[in-house]
């Protein structure tokens, strides 16, 4: 049985997500005086307070600002009562695969988008096989207000090694819901024996050959109970040919320092090198070829 609280943070991690979509920001960004375009509540809950308007349900009289707390909550994952979720529908005009999908990760269930990891769960198993390599690869990793993990964008070039017609994607919480954008569909999940590692298999778009190709393309939406350690590190083996990770802070959650880090492996808790980096708007990249198997990535202090 997944956690209610759970099938919150989920739903509201994508609902901000969504209003960062160009065709939902247009209808709030009109209503914000807040520098770059970053997500507005007051600005949200102005689009909110006109629809009730327009729809006769409140008089001239009532103001967005009495909806602004309302607004934060549900962005926040706290609550989003079921009337608030369709007020946002209805305010926004959501398509109706959006609507649908947030009203099922509301309920913590996977949606035709999206696998919802805990949900989704089966028996334990061992780690799968890799009749395949990676040859590209660019992460992007968003950090949230909450100096929680929000979501993780993944684009990869896979080469099969031997025939098969799937992808493994391994990563250390079930507090997710993952979305394969293109090349495949989410299929099910599992944790492998133990360790913390969860497994989401990835049946692929066709099957491949030894030598043939196909482009991944998939995002995580996290919704940690809390903040977990403050870094991303990235695994690579040496068929990568091209490595890029950005990391994203959302400007409520800017670090006091950011460090680029190669660490031994995955379980080492200090990295072997590291060096200060600094954010621009926000945000800190690398692209380069990987020097053989390694681990890279970013860690931070609050």
């Amino acid at each position: 049985m997944v956690d209610p609280a759970w099938g919150l943070r989920l739903a509201a991690r994508r609902l901000t997500e969504l209003l960062g979509e160009p065709r939902y920001r247009r209808r709030w960004q009109v209503h914000s005086v807040v520098r770059r375009g970053e997500l507005s509540r007051a600005a949200v809950a102005a689009v909110l307070a006109e629809h009730l308007f327009d729809a006769g349900e409140v008089d001239d009289g009532h103001r967005s600002r009495s909806l602004e707390n309302r607004v934060g909550r549900a962005l926040n994952g706290d609550r989003i009562s079921d009337a608030t979720l369709e007020l946002f529908i209805r305010a926004f005009e959501l398509t109706d695969e959006h609507a649908d999908e947030l009203r099922s990760l509301r309920s913590g269930r996977s949606t035709a988008r999206q696998l919802v990891v805990a949900s989704a769960l089966g028996a334990e198993g061992p780690m799968p096989p890799r009749p395949w390599r990676t040859l590209q690869l660019a992460e992007e990793h968003h950090v949230g207000p909450d100096r929680s993990p929000r979501l993780h964008h993944t684009r990869q070039l896979l080469e099969a090694v031997e025939p098969t017609d799937r992808y493994t994607y391994a990563f250390d919480t079930a507090h997710a819901a993952v979305s394969v954008l293109q090349g495949g569909d989410p299929v099910r999940a599992f944790r492998v024996r133990g360790t913390p590692i969860h497994v989401v298999e990835v049946l692929l778009s066709r099957p491949l050959l030894p030598g043939q190709t196909t482009h991944l393309e998939y995002q995580t939406v996290f919704a940690y109970p809390e903040p977990p350690a403050p870094e991303f590190r990235r695994g690579v083996s040496a068929s990568v040919r091209h490595l890029a990770i950005t990391v994203h802070f959302d400007p409520a959650a800017r670090p006091r320092e950011l460090l680029r880090g190669r660490w031994a492996s995955v379980e080492s808790e200090t990295a072997e090198e590291a060096e200060p980096v600094e954010l621009v708007d926000g945000q800190a990249s690398f692209e380069l070829v990987p020097p053989g198997r390694c681990v890279l990535g970013y860690r931070w202090e609050w």
